[in-house]
């Protein structure tokens, strides 16, 4: 999937956060040539109210049993996805705000246990929605990969120019946004310039790498190989680690604690989802997923039009899935050098096109670069946690 930006962190071992992915509308104003719902990008169908209220009782009844099982607070994610979510009229919106306000508590809300972030395009930007969004406390990700010819509008333009304009829309209002960059052939050769941009405005990243989608093919101009993508992340590494002013990068910095957890022989735990989601995607038809298994209908876990937490958690769908999860954990980390300090995330982000490696497409080869760097460079254990801003433990 098109990930989640920055602000947003991933989760603890014993997961206190999950991320709900709604596909509120596929419809969307641009045409990006490797998006994975490239096939629905014309579609005016939405999630309906009536699933939205649904949904939003499952989201509570979520919260409330991981909350209980942690004893320890706990916070739920509602991730407008698309499509484009800023063509969604105003009272859409307003409607939706005000189920959560009635289903989840305002003072919930306002305590942050429960919060909405958009992940936008951002080539249109109504004012009367940012309005809302100011007043609800919505978070903003912004899809940019700053080096144009992929991202076009549905007429075939760039995009780049209006959506730095509209960037400097949102920092004249004083709303906090994320990025989220793609890798693909047109940003990996050109990766440290993009970051640097977002470096220049003070914008955190997430560098996602290409992923399956329908116009992914070996001929496609924006294709490129896991060995480029690998290439393209270790010179972001050693030019980002340099940088005075750095701002934060996903995932390298979780990159980098697992490699200074490694190195001071401490463990944070493997992704265990019997131990709490990080994210669940629901459709425009109301059908659950996981993210990497998105839009298979046989590996739906229900849905949310028909079915409650409790019928989700207890279905035989659900139990298969957590197999699935278990056999790929056992195939691809089990004597993988990073087990342990490595939380085994990187395994269930994403699905990405070809046959899968012995270990992760992207993240074990970036992993065994930053710890060679890490060594040749001399660094301390310290100085490498110094290039992360993720709470990690101190050495002992």
């Amino acid at each position: 999937m098109e990930g989640i930006s920055e602000p947003l962190r991933y989760p603890a071992p014993a997961a206190q956060l999950v991320h709900w992915v709604v596909k509120a509308s596929k419809l969307c104003n641009l045409r990006c040539l490797y998006c994975y719902e490239w096939n629905e990008l014309g579609s005016r169908a939405r999630l309906s109210l009536e699933g939205w209220e649904r949904l939003l009782v499952m989201i509570r009844e979520y919260h409330q049993k991981r909350t209980a099982e942690l004893q320890a607070p706990f916070q739920s994610c509602i991730v407008w996805h698309g499509g484009e979510p800023m063509l969604l009229p105003l009272s859409y919106y307003e409607r939706v705000v005000d189920l959560q306000h009635r289903l989840l508590g305002d003072e919930a809300l306002a305590r942050g246990e429960f919060f909405n972030t958009v992940q936008t395009n951002l080539y249109t930007l109504p004012e009367d929605t940012l309005d809302l969004f100011q007043r609800e406390g919505f978070q903003l990700g912004v899809s940019m990969d700053v080096v144009g010819g992929v991202r076009l509008t549905a007429g075939g333009k760039e995009t780049e120019d209006r959506v730095v304009q509209n960037m400097d829309r949102l920092r004249r209002r004083g709303i906090a946004f994320g990025a989220i960059l793609v890798l693909a052939a047109h940003t990996c050769p050109n990766i440290t310039v993009a970051y640097d941009f977002y470096e220049s405005i003070g914008i955190n990243v997430r560098v996602l790498p290409l992923f399956q989608a329908p116009l992914n093919t070996p001929g496609a101009s924006f294709a490129v190989t896991a060995p480029e993508m690998i290439d393209a992340l270790c010179r972001l590494f050693a030019h980002w680690a340099l940088r005075p002013n750095r701002v934060s990068v996903s995932p390298l910095n979780s990159f980098v604690r697992t490699v200074y957890l490694k190195m001071i022989g401490q463990s944070q735990g493997r992704y265990d989802r019997h131990a709490g989601e990080w994210a669940l995607l629901v459709n425009t038809d109301g059908e659950l997923y996981q993210v990497t298994e998105a839009y298979q209908p046989r590996f739906s876990l229900g849905n949310v039009l028909r079915d409650s937490l409790a019928d989700v958690l207890s279905s035989e769908a659900y139990a298969a899935s957590l197999v699935r999860d278990h056999a790929l954990y056992a195939r691809h980390c089990g004597r993988c050098q990073f087990r342990g300090a490595c939380n085994s995330l990187p395994l269930f982000e994403s699905a990405y096109p070809g046959p899968h490696p012995e270990r992760c497409h992207i993240a074990y080869e970036v992993l065994r670069y930053i710890e060679a760097f890490v060594e040749s460079n001399g660094y301390t254990p310290r100085r490498l946690r110094s290039l992360s801003n993720e709470r990690a433990p101190q050495a002992a």
